[in-house]
């Protein structure tokens, strides 16, 4: 429901001059409410957490953007590089923000002069009139102007809620890029773990099928028992059981990292990393939590999110007041075309417009508790997100710290095996010692071999998600 107001036309021979609008109240009242907005209760998104671990090392205040050149790989930094401009998921998040773009535009338009041109010719006719008019033709030329101004705050949290739509899309396609990024950069150093694990494994099996003939062969002379070589087979056939599953995984990884290139795993020639190829970087020193949430695009994009919303609890809450709709009429009409334009044809109106909601059901009110409530979710995510990053980091510095110790203890294992191994085979020259406990040596040799490459394989895995927790979007690095 709503009230109409004055509407001023004149023309030929109108007795209202053009400036006879600053009379009406409900223009001048639009004019003095123009520039108010209904206040609306701020939101706090919450105080940022002082430290990711107790007694951390904190410093600097701007986050790392392409983490990823920190491992040396220059073939790694192309792959990620491609990655992050065609990938499927960048590409659609970049498509939102000119979509976002485009609708914040629309929501602008809306409030600002819309200008129309209206040319129409009719042919009436009115036999039964009291003059009894035959029929005629009438030419027109008008056009039309109307202004909402956006009384109450409408306007302005329109602009508002399309601002930070377009933020949050931004920061999404920053998201999306350290996704890929990450993606990629997991799916290498698996794989080169997955190439290590699956040379060390062959070679294991190699040295137990030398054992397996070995026993055989004792057995044969009847040397020994039969449940050694049956144990001894079942080892062997353990672990090139094994070896095509650690094949499957490894191309998955490949196939992996093709896909968040932006290609078919059939088309993709990258991968087949070894660990060899990548440095471990130099310790982590985190930034400050404050870089943290306010550089991380996932924070950026989820408080962006926050921003929006809040600007439609004030669009739901300007909804409640009245609106204004000022508009302006111009143009010509006349019954011959040779004279549409004479001044005597002219013709204008002025009016304006008020709608004022006094029972609509409920409906602008319960807008409005959708809104709050939508507002509600925005800033819990928001603290979510927060708190998911903050554990992220805080996570990684541990592993961090344990996988230094792990990868040391594993290559001290590792180098107390091969002294084993070789003063075996001393021992063995020596006739000090049967080529059994040769073989048996070189088989622990190879298996902590193997336990070395899995810890330096998670070392490396740890330290990447520690670097992509911290990492900021930096778009001249893609």
């Amino acid at each position: 429901m709503g009230s109409k107001g004055p509407a001023l036309s004149g023309g030929p021979g109108g007795k209202a001059p053009w400036w006879g609008w600053g009379r009406s109240p409900v223009l001048l009242t639009a004019l003095i409410l123009a520039g108010c907005a209904v206040p609306i209760r701020p939101v706090a998104v919450g105080s940022v957490p002082g430290a990711y671990v107790r007694g951390g090392p904190v410093a600097g205040s701007v986050l790392v953007g392409a983490w990823w050149r920190g491992f040396g790989d220059r073939s790694l930094d192309r792959l990620v590089a491609a990655g992050v401009v065609r990938a499927p998921g960048v590409v659609a998040a970049s498509a939102l923000v000119r979509a976002a773009a485009a609708n914040r535009a629309a929501a602008t338009g809306a409030y600002l002069p819309q200008v129309s041109l209206n040319p129409n010719v009719s042919r009436q006719s009115f036999p039964t009139g009291p003059n009894g008019y035959g029929a005629y033709t009438i030419d027109e030329m008008d056009g039309t102007i109307s202004y909402n101004p956006g009384l109450f705050g409408a306007r302005a949290y329109a602009f508002r809620n399309g601002a930070a739509l377009v933020a949050y899309q931004r920061a999404e396609v920053g998201a999306a890029r350290l996704t890929v990024a990450d993606g990629i950069v997991v799916a290498a150093i698996t794989e080169a773990g997955l190439n290590a694990q699956i040379r060390t494994d062959r070679a294991i099996a190699a040295s137990e099928k030398r054992l397996l003939d070995l026993l055989n062969g004792e057995y044969g002379a009847g040397a020994i028992a039969r449940l050694p070589v049956l144990q001894q087979r079942a080892q062997y056939q353990a672990t090139m059981s094994a070896l095509p599953a650690l094949l499957a995984e490894a191309s998955a990884e490949r196939h992996a990292m093709a896909v968040d290139s932006g290609v078919a795993p059939a088309e993709f020639r990258g991968g087949h990393y070894r660990l060899a190829d990548f440095t471990v970087p130099r310790d982590v020193v985190p930034a400050v939590p404050s870089a943290l949430v306010a550089g991380r695009p996932d924070i950026v994009a989820a408080r962006a999110l926050v921003s929006a919303d809040h600007a439609a609890v004030g669009q739901a809450v300007a909804a409640l007041y009245p609106s204004v709709t000022l508009s302006a009429q111009g143009g010509y009409a006349s019954e011959t075309f040779n004279t549409l334009f004479e001044p005597g044809a002219a013709l204008w109106t002025l009016a304006g417009s008020l709608l004022a909601p006094v029972f609509d059901g409920g409906v602008l009110r319960a807008h409005e508790r959708a809104a709050q409530a939508t507002l509600a979710n925005a800033l819990a995510t928001y603290r979510g997100t927060v708190l998911t990053a903050f554990q992220q980091v805080a996570d990684g510095l541990r592993k961090v710290a344990a996988d230094r110790e792990s990868v040391r203890e594993s290559d001290a294992a590792a180098a107390t095996a091969d002294a084993a191994y070789t003063l075996a085979r001393q021992q063995f020259k020596l006739g000090a010692a049967d080529y059994n406990t040769v073989l048996t040596a070189e088989i622990a040799w190879r298996q902590a071999q193997l336990a070395a490459v899995q810890a330096q394989t998670q070392q490396l895995l740890d330290d990447a998600a520690l670097r992509a927790a911290l990492a900021g979007d930096d778009a001249s690095a893609h």
